[in-house]
Formats: C-alpha cells, sequence, structure tokens
C-alpha cells in the first residue's frame, strides 16, 4: 500500500502552515515509521506515532484504507458524516476512511499512534465493531490497546520476515480484543427510541430553522435534560454540537457550489450573525469562510452541483 500516494490524493482540505511547514508535510515526513508489503495472510499497514501543534486540520476525501488511531496526550476532534467525536487516550478510533473524515486539533499539542491498514478481513472486523461501538472502542481495565499499539511503532521501516509475522500477531491480539467486547455489547444493544431518532431527522432535513431543547421538550414530552443526556449517548455527540456540524457540512457546500457572500451563507444556514457564523466554521474547519473557499481547487468546486443543498428554503 503506497500510503503517501493514497494520503496526498484523498487530502481534501488543511490548515495552511504549522511552524513554517505544510501540515501535509509534516505528517507524511512521519508516517512511513511501519510499512509492511501485501503478504497473503498480513495486513498491509503502515503508520507510527505523530507529535501535532495546533493550528492542525486535515480533511480527507473518501479512500481505500481502515485507520486506527489512539491518543497518548491531549485530544483532537473527528468529524465523520456530520458528527463529531472527541478522541482522547480513553478510546481507540477503528474507522473506515471510505466514507471521508476530518480531525482537528483541539488546542495545545496532541500525541498520537496512527496506522492506516487495508485488508479483505477488516470489513468484517469493521461491520462487526460498528454495530456495537460506532467509531470509537471505550478502552477498559486491562486490554491490550495500549500495549499493542505501542509494540507497532517499535518496528522498523523495512521489517524482516519475523518481524512482519509478529506485526501481524500484535494487530490480531488487538482485533480479537475488539471484536469480543463487540459481540458481548451487541447482545445488549437497544434499539434507538423513536422520539431520538425524530430529534436527529429534524436536524438533518430542518437545519437551517432555530431549535432549541425546549421546541423538542414540549413536542416530544420529554425532560430536556434526559433528552440531550440520551441523545450524546446515542450518537456521541450533544444534540447542539449534531445541529452547528449539519450547519457546517451545508455552508461548506455552499461556499464551494455558489458566489453568494459569506454572510449571506450564514443566514441561509440559519446563522444570522456573521461574526458568530465565521467564528464557528473556523472551530469546525480550522480556517475562516473566506479562507475555506479561496483555498478550494478548481477541481473540487467543479464537483459541487450548483443547487441550494436540502433541508433549505428555495431561493
Amino acid at each position: 500500500m503506497n500510503i503517501s500516494t493514497t494520503f496526498l490524493n484523498a487530502l481534501k482540505h488543511t490548515s495552511s502552515d504549522v511552524k513554517g511547514q505544510r501540515s501535509p508535510e509534516i505528517l507524511l515526513g512521519q508516517i512511513y515509521k511501519v510499512s509492511l508489503e501485501d503478504k497473503s495472510f498480513l495486513l498491509p499497514l503502515a503508520g507510527g506515532e505523530f507529535r501535532l501543534s495546533d493550528p492542525f486540520y486535515y480533511e480527507w476525501n473518501p479512500f481505500p484504507s481502515y485507520l486506527l488511531l489512539y491518543t497518548l496526550e491531549g485530544s483532537a476532534v473527528l468529524t465523520t458524516r456530520g458528527s463529531e467525536v472527541v478522541l482522547d487516550h480513553e478510546h481507540l478510533l477503528f474507522l473506515d476512511c471510505s466514507q471521508g473524515f476530518s480531525l482537528r486539533l483541539l488546542q495545545g499539542k496532541w500525541r498520537f499512534q496512527m496506522f492506516f491498514l487495508s485488508g479483505a478481513e477488516l470489513s468484517s472486523y469493521y461491520s462487526i465493531f460498528q454495530a456495537a461501538f460506532t467509531c470509537c472502542y471505550p478502552i477498559p481495565i486491562g486490554s491490550c490497546v495500549s500495549q499493542r499499539m505501542q509494540q507497532l511503532t517499535k518496528f522498523s521501516f523495512t521489517p524482516t520476515p519475523a518481524e512482519q509475522i509478529q506485526l501481524h500477531r500484535e494487530l490480531t491480539d488487538m482485533f480479537v480484543e475488539l471484536m469480543l467486547s463487540a459481540l458481548s455489547v451487541s447482545r445488549d444493544v437497544k434499539p434507538i427510541p423513536a422520539y431520538l431518532l425524530s430529534m436527529k431527522a429534524d436536524f438533518e432535513e430542518n437545519y437551517a430553522e432555530n431549535h432549541s431543547l425546549e421546541y423538542f421538550e414540549q413536542t416530544l414530552g420529554i425532560s430536556r435534560y434526559r433528552l440531550c443526556r440520551e441523545f450524546s449517548a446515542t450518537f456521541h455527540t450533544s444534540p447542539l454540537q449534531y445541529l452547528q456540524g449539519k450547519k457546517i457540512e451545508a455552508a461548506k457546500s455552499l461556499l464551494l457550489s455558489t458566489d453568494n457572500p459569506i454572510h449571506e451563507v450564514g443566514a441561509m444556514v440559519g446563522i444570522d450573525n456573521t461574526n458568530h457564523f465565521i467564528h464557528l466554521f473556523k472551530k469546525h474547519t480550522g480556517v475562516t469562510p473566506f479562507v475555506y473557499r479561496q483555498n478550494a481547487p478548481q477541481s473540487i468546486r467543479e464537483t459541487h452541483c450548483p443547487s441550494v443543498p436540502v433541508g433549505l428554503p428555495p431561493r
């Protein structure tokens, strides 16, 4: 797996500068800590341990790979399909990169271990894992995850045949834990309540409207505190964060598919205060709306249909 080519081809948007270096170059400069060739039953793998500082933002187009990511210090935010997940030392991220995603540093420094993998069996692992944990595994006491991830970073860039078998064993041990935990959790999984699905659908279809927990409390007849708690536990993000994510995703599409002024784009997604819109957009993407539009290659802009995103009123 040529991870550098895959990485660059999939990279959609990034923070413009980190201490004088382009941020893709910073990550690529470290990505080849371990690299395995595809040898039948062995999982092709590339990655290592990384230390990055604020500002930091990456956004990837979908590409054929899976990602394992474990935070050692600090924290960051993963955004995928409009949902945000905080990545910290208590969770292991296991993600299908074919859905596209972005990573954003919250503040300060972030030290983490990250590996891209491919292999036919991973799709089966992922389907079992996702049914129980969505994308993050809450690491229990006694877990082998931290030890296995640490071991993966110790191998040379060109591992010997014996080292490749050892790498395979480390990965296998970790996936065995993930699958057994996922199957154990799946036996106790309860269906998502209809009222939570209704809230989520309302956010997705009518994100330009002014939503409030008071409104849902009155409409659904359920305490706003209970709604907030259960929504966060079920979808791994708060109702407000989920709604904000939908607004920003729609704004990104509008910025690339129209020439509307920034304040109009904000108003179209339900954020009338322009300063607040700019602040919120930068919080989610790492850049202002103007910079996001200005830095987008023409080829990316051409892929966006110049139509109003779903959920917005006709112009």
